[in-house]
C-alpha cells in the first residue's frame, strides 16, 4: 500500500529545499482428515477459544485466511485479545503491537502509527489490514471496534501481495452478533485526557443484527501545544437468511487531528551530539502546524457454504483518506556565540493528500482428503485499484532560538511545489494456499500469490507495467500433541522506486524461519521460540555520482520468544523477548554539507545498524485477579541502546518502564485505574530523522468508568 508520508518527509529533512521526486507507491496439532459431513471452516465462522488462556486465543487467520490453530501455524504469528489490550489501556494499535515479539513500537512525527519489526520499519516494509483488507497511510489505527489484533512477521506476499516486506498486521473489528447489550465507557487523566465510546449490538432470533461503535477522544498533549481530537463511528449490519449464508455490511468514519512534532533538537558538542537542555515539553513547531486526517471504510463480506466441503465467499473493500498535513522539521543548528544564541534552522513541508483504495477478494475454501492425506485448499482473486493524488511543498521558516525561543513566523507562508503525483496502480493478483496434511504429525503450509500491476502516473506521465510472484512454504512437525516443531521461507516485494535511473526491479525480501511452540499445563502455557534470517534486496539508493540505483541491502538474524501462562489460579502473565542483529550491508544515502550554496555528499553507511533496531526488547504484563471482582497488574519493558538514523552518530540509552493497573468489576460496571511509567523514566522516542528526538510523557494516570446494560 502507500506508504508516503516517511518517504516524502526523509527527501526534505537536510535540505528543506531539494527533493528527490518520488512516485506513489500501490500497495499496497496435526491437520484433521475431513469426513463426509464436516463443514468446511471459514474466516468469519472461527470461533477463537480464550477459555485456557483469556489473552490468547487459540486460533488465528492471517497466516492461511483460514482458521488455524497457533500450535499448528508453521510461522511466527502474535495474537493480542480486546481483553488484554482492556486491561492495558490501549487505545491505538501501536500500544497493543508492543505486547509481540521484536516489536519496537514509535510515532511517526507525533501524528501515525509507526513500529519496527525485526529490525525493518513499518513504513517501508509492513502492511496493516482492517478485517482483511488493505489500509492507506492513516493516523493512529483506533482500537475502539477491534476484538483482536494479529500479527504475521515475516514476508507476507502470499496472501497480500505488495509491501509486507516484514510484517503484516490484521485489525479485526468487532461484527454484530445474537443478543442485545450495550457497553458505555468514558476515560479520563493526565495532560487533559478524556473520552467517551459505546458499543451497542441489537440482535434477536431473527436473521438480522446491527452493531454501532462510536468514540470521542480529545488531548491537551504531554508536550506544548499538542492537542488532538478524534472522531469515529462505525454501524455494521449482518443478515443470516439462513445457517449456510451471511452478509457482513461496514461503514466506518474517523476524523482525527493532530500536532506533528518534530520534537528536541540535537546539538553538535565537543563529545558529540546531545539533546537540548532545555524543558522536556518545550515545542519549536511554528503557529501553522497541522496533520488532519479523514478516513472512510466501506465494506461488504459476503459467504455461502455450497456444500460441507466447498465454501465461496467474497469481500469487497473500499477505502479513502484525505489528509492535509502541515509539519516543520529541523534541518540543523547555526551555532551561535556571545550575544547571539543557537539557532534552529527550520522548514515547513505541506502535504495535501488524498488516497483511495477499492478493490474486490473473491475466494473458495474446498477440503478434502485420499486416503491418510488431507487438503484445505484456498484459492482467490484480488482485483484493486489503489490511487494517490497528492501534491508537497515546503515553505521557509524563521530560525528560532533554541535557549530563548521567539516565534517571527506570521503572515501567509509562501510555499514552493516541489512534488505532485496523480498516481494509480491496478491489480490483478490470483492466489492459493493449501494445508496439507501428511500424517497425524506432520502437515505442510504451501501458498503463492502472482501480482500483475500495472502503475500510471498522470503528472509525471509515467507507466510501467511489471508483475511479480510471492510464494511460501511451511512444515509443522508434531513428535507430541504439546510440541509442534515448525519451519517456513518465503518472500515477498515493494513496487520498484521511480526514482532509479535505468531497469526498475520490485524490492525483495526473503526470510528462512525455524521454530517451535508448546502447549503445556492443560493449556495453561503457551510459548513460542522462533529463529530467523530475513534480508531486503534492490533498495534504491544513490552511487558516488548521486544516481539511484537498487543495489542497497538489509539483513536482520534474531531469536523470538513469547509465553503466555496461567500458572495459578487466576493469575496471568504475558512475556516477550527479542534478541535482534540488524545491519545495512550494503547502504548509502546522500546528505547536504552546506547549505549556502546548497552542497551534498554521498556517504557509505555499509555495516550500521538500522534506525530504532535495538538489540534487546523484553516485554511483561503480569495480572492478578482476587475476589469480589478486584484485580491488579503490573507491567514492564525493556529497550537496549536505539540509534536514531542510518549515520549512527547519535542513540538513544536504553531504557526500561513500569506500568501499573487497578481494576474493580461488580455486576455492570468496571472501574480501572492505570498508571504509566511509574518511576518516571526521562527517556526519548523517535523524532524525525537525525536532528532531533521527541521526550516521552513522564508518570501518567487514566481512570476509566465502564458501564454494561444487557449480556452477551
Amino acid at each position: 500500500m502507500t506508504r508516503l508520508l516517511t518517504v516524502r518527509f526523509h527527501a526534505l529533512v537536510l535540505s528543506g529545499l531539494v527533493a528527490s521526486p518520488l512516485a506513489a507507491q500501490m500497495g499496497g496439532s496435526p491437520a484433521e482428515t475431513p469426513e463426509e459431513a464436516q463443514p468446511v471452516s471459514t474466516y468469519e465462522d472461527v470461533l477463537f477459544v480464550q477459555e485456557s488462556l483469556p489473552y490468547v486465543p487459540e486460533s488465528n487467520t492471517i497466516a492461511t485466511k483460514l482458521p488455524l490453530p497457533l500450535q499448528e501455524t508453521p510461522a511466527s504469528v502474535s495474537v493480542v485479545s480486546e481483553r488484554l489490550m482492556t486491561e492495558q489501556g490501549d487505545t491505538v494499535l501501536g500500544e497493543a503491537l508492543r505486547n509481540s515479539s521484536g516489536v519496537n513500537v514509535q510515532t511517526q512525527s507525533g501524528v501515525a502509527d509507526f513500529f519496527v519489526v525485526r529490525g525493518f520499519d513499518s513504513t517501508a516494509n509492513g502492511l496493516v489490514l482492517v478485517d482483511g483488507a488493505a489500509e492507506p497511510e492513516i493516523s493512529f489505527y483506533q482500537l475502539y471496534n477491534v476484538e483482536r489484533a494479529e500479527i504475521l512477521k515475516g514476508p507476507g506476499g502470499f496472501l497480500y501481495g505488495a509491501n509486507p516486506l516484514a510484517a503484516t498486521v490484521n485489525m479485526v473489528r468487532k461484527q454484530p452478533e445474537p443478543g442485545r447489550f450495550l457497553d458505555l465507557r468514558t476515560s479520563g487523566g493526565s495532560f487533559g485526557e478524556r473520552s467517551g465510546s459505546f458499543d451497542w449490538n441489537a440482535g434477536g432470533n431473527g436473521p438480522v443484527s446491527f452493531r454501532l461503535d462510536g468514540l470521542w477522544q480529545a488531548s491537551d498533549g504531554y508536550r506544548d501545544d499538542k492537542p488532538s481530537k478524534v472522531r469515529a463511528i462505525n454501524p455494521g449490519l449482518t443478515w443470516r437468511p439462513n445457517d449456510r449464508t451471511s452478509l457482513n455490511l461496514n461503514v466506518e468514519y474517523l476524523d482525527t487531528s493532530f500536532s506533528p512534532d518534530s520534537g528536541l533538537p540535537l546539538v553538535p558538542g565537543l563529545s558529540g551530539q546531545r539533546v537540548a537542555d532545555v524543558p522536556r515539553t518545550r515545542s519549536y513547531q511554528s503557529p501553522y502546524d497541522r496533520s488532519d486526517q479523514e478516513t472512510r471504510r466501506a465494506q461488504i463480506d459476503y459467504q455461502t457454504e455450497i456444500s460441507d466441503r466447498l465454501t465461496l465467499r467474497d469481500k469487497t473493500y473500499y477505502r479513502r483518506l484525505d489528509w492535509l498535513s502541515d509539519g516543520t522539521i529541523f534541518n540543523g543548528i547555526i551555532p551561535g556565540g556571545g550575544l547571539f544564541p543557537d539557532q534552529i534552522i527550520r522548514t515547513l513541508v505541506l502535504l495535501d493528500d488524498t488516497q483511495e483504495f477499492v478493490g474486490n477478494q473473491l475466494e473458495a475454501v474446498y477440503s478434502a482428503s485420499a486416503g491418510s492425506v488431507s487438503h484445505r485448499l484456498l484459492t482467490g482473486l484480488e482485483l484493486g485499484r489503489f490511487d494517490d493524488r497528492f501534491t508537497l511543498g515546503f515553505g521557509l521558516l524563521p530560525t528560532i532560538g533554541i535557549d530563548q525561543p521567539v516565534e517571527l513566523a506570521s503572515g501567509p507562508v509562501q510555499r514552493i511545489p516541489n512534488q505532485a503525483a496523480d498516481a494509480s496502480s491496478r491489480v490483478i493478483a490470483p492466489y492459493v494456499v493449501d494445508q496439507i496434511g501428511l500424517s497425524d504429525r506432520l502437515q505442510v503450509v504451501a501458498g503463492a500469490r502472482f501480482d500483475a500491476i500495472g502503475y500510471k502516473d498522470t503528472v509525471s506521465s509515467t507507466s510501467r507495467d511489471f508483475s511479480k510472484l510471492s510464494p511460501m512454504l511451511g512444515v509443522v512437525y508434531s513428535p507430541v500433541p504439546a510440541l509442534s516443531l515448525y519451519a517456513n521461507t518465503g518472500q515477498a516485494f515493494a513496487p520498484p522506486s521511480s526514482r532509479v535511473v535505468g531497469k526498475r526491479e520490485p524490492e525483495e525480501s526473503r526470510q528462512t524461519e525455524l521454530g517451535l511452540k508448546a502447549n503445556l499445563w492443560q493449556g495453561k502455557l503457551q510459548t513460542t521460540l522462533a529463529l530467523y534470517q530475513l534480508e531486503r534486496r534492490h533498495i534504491a539508493i544513490p552511487d558516488l555520482t548521486g544516481f539511484i540505483e537498487q543495489t542497497g541491502t538489509q539483513r536482520s538474524r534474531g531469536i523470538e520468544l513469547e509465553v503466555a501462562a496461567e500458572p495459578l489460579p487466576r493469575l496471568r502473565t504475558v512475556f516477550s523477548y527479542a534478541y535482534t542483529d540488524a545491519e545495512l550491508t550494503h547502504f548509502t544515502e546522500v546528505v547536504m554539507t552546506s547549505l549556502n550554496p546548497p552542497a551534498f555528499n554521498t556517504f557509505d553507511r555499509s555495516g550500521n545498524v538500522p534506525a530504532f533496531a535495538p538489540r534487546h526488547i523484553a516485554n511483561l504484563w503480569l495480572s492478578r485477579r482476587f475476589d469480589h471482582g478486584i484485580g491488579a497488574a503490573v507491567g514492564g519493558r525493556y529497550l537496549s541502546k536505539q540509534l536514531i538514523a542510518e549515520d549512527n552518530a547519535f542513540a538513544i540509552d536504553s531504557t526500561a518502564t513500569l506500568d501499573a493497573a487497578l481494576f474493580y468489576e461488580r455486576n455492570a460496571w468496571r472501574l480501572s485505574l492505570n498508571f504509566e511509567n511509574l518511576t518516571n523514566e526521562q527517556y526519548f522516542t523517535r523524532g524525525f530523522g537525525a536532528t532531533s528526538v521527541i521526550p516521552a510523557p513522564g508518570r501518567t494516570v487514566h481512570v476509566g468508568i465502564a458501564y454494561r446494560l444487557g449480556g452477551r
